[in-house]
């Protein structure tokens, strides 16, 4: 049996309500506490609010703006998490982040790559399990570099 995790604090920012319970329930039963955002705004005032405290960032590539970055040109939400990651890196600059996409297009998938404690998963090919030992992987390395 896997060691449970310990308190770790998730930042799940997804627009998609109903896919993404899956992913906080099998977050939730392998010990993680999980803060589901649906857009930009609500988890940048999420991620001031626990400064420091998030260990982990799950992010979807496609985004609506929402009122912060509703002036920039997000080329249709494509661009809404690079945005938004750099900003959250202000706040919680040492937590590991998956970005869990449906997204393909490799000029996309390129904004995220050679970004430190980064990794880039494709929704389709990741059940919720999954995603908690991608997590784990990502927590442990992050510890190590600590």
């Amino acid at each position: 049996m896997r060691e449970r995790v310990v308190e770790k604090l998730v930042l799940l920012i997804d627009d998609d309500n109903l896919p993404m319970k899956f992913y906080v329930k099998a977050l939730e039963h392998e010990g993680f506490r999980v803060n589901h955002c649906f857009n930009p705004d609500s988890a940048l005032d999420f991620a001031m609010e626990e400064t420091s405290r998030i260990d982990a960032i799950i992010l979807d590539i496609m985004l609506p703006p929402g009122q912060i970055y509703r002036s920039e040109n997000t080329n249709d939400g494509l661009k809404t998490s690079v945005l938004l990651l750099k900003d959250l890196r202000h706040y919680c600059p040492d937590a590991a982040v998956v970005v869990l996409t449906n997204v393909s297009k490799p000029s996309t998938l390129n904004e995220f790559k050679g970004q430190n404690s980064v990794e880039v998963v494709q929704k389709i090919s990741c059940p919720p399990f999954g995603l908690v030992e991608i997590v784990r992987k990502m927590l442990k390395m992050c510890d190590e570099e600590s």
